[in-house]
């Protein structure tokens, strides 16, 4: 749980990995847009390229975490986060919510030059916004994240039909993007280091050290990330009891699950399960 009485949170112009330094997932729409720098964006199981110019619309839930990869520049960016029913309840005009009309997990649009001084323009009157609680702020951050999530469903339409502002390719090794995906469609399996690294066919301590630079984790923690991120999951929409749940996300022992756990959300299953299933 991010948000405490308003739905609307905004870090602006960090130049560090806080406040978020590892893989996560939030319970709102995060809208992650970057001024300056490079760096790499990965989501569920899939890297993304960063730079000037470059917008993550994350959806709640979905699991990501952001690479810094050039260590001697900055990575500036502005981190915004709304629930969802924020925009969509007072949703009005011919456009369909554009939320519905992108990807299910999350959409990545590349602005030009012109447009980045819009955007960079709409994040700073919305932190103005934040800061001063005047009148009727509420209803001018509703405008003004509407204006952004419409430019850049409009950017998403024409990178959609192959413009010449195409995204850019990521600069993540095939072997790691493979890796990952592989670990996404597998955690629920025995994963080792070794088998991992036969899969790519490079040898285990090279395997190791190439995952962790492209990603920021190990391998254990990864597939361990992955395991508690579908936990959750599973606690938020089942009824399945924690150790039906356990076994589900590739844990052989129910108590090593629930210690898990506790050491990643800092809360037991059983209470992340009371706290999510609030009506």
């Amino acid at each position: 749980m991010i948000f405490n009485d308003f739905p609307v949170l905004l870090y602006y112009n960090l130049d560090s990995v806080a406040p978020y330094p590892g893989f996560q997932s939030h319970n709102g729409v995060e809208m992650y847009y970057i001024e300056n720098g490079t760096g790499s964006y990965w989501v569920s199981d899939r890297p993304y390229p960063l730079q000037s110019g470059s917008l993550m619309i994350i959806r709640p839930y979905t699991l990501h975490k952001v690479i810094q990869t050039e260590v001697d520049r900055i990575l500036c960016r502005n981190v915004l986060m709304w629930k969802e029913e924020f925009l969509r309840t007072n949703w009005n005009g011919s456009l369909e919510f554009c939320l519905d009309l992108m990807p299910s997990d999350c959409c990545h649009v590349q602005f030009d030059s012109a447009q980045q001084k819009r955007v960079s323009m709409i994040y700073s009157t919305i932190q103005q916004e934040l800061l001063d609680k005047k009148n009727g702020y509420a209803d001018v951050l509703n405008s003004l994240i509407k204006q952004l999530l419409i430019l850049a469903y409009r950017v998403y339409e024409q990178q959609e039909q192959g413009a010449d502002n195409a995204v850019p390719g990521s600069i993540i090794p095939d072997e790691i993007s493979y890796l990952v995906q592989y670990i996404g469609a597998n955690f629920h399996q025995e994963l080792s280091l070794k088998k991992l690294s036969g899969l790519i066919h490079m040898n285990p301590t090279y395997t190791s050290s190439l995952f962790h630079k492209y990603t920021g984790t190990t391998i254990n923690k990864f597939i361990s990330i992955k395991r508690i991120h579908h936990a959750k999951k599973l606690l938020r929409e089942t009824n399945l009891s924690v150790t039906d749940i356990a076994y589900q996300c590739g844990f052989n022992n129910h108590s090593y699950f629930i210690k898990m756990f506790k050491r990643m959300e800092a809360a037991s299953p059983a209470i992340y399960r009371r706290e999510h299933n609030k009506p």
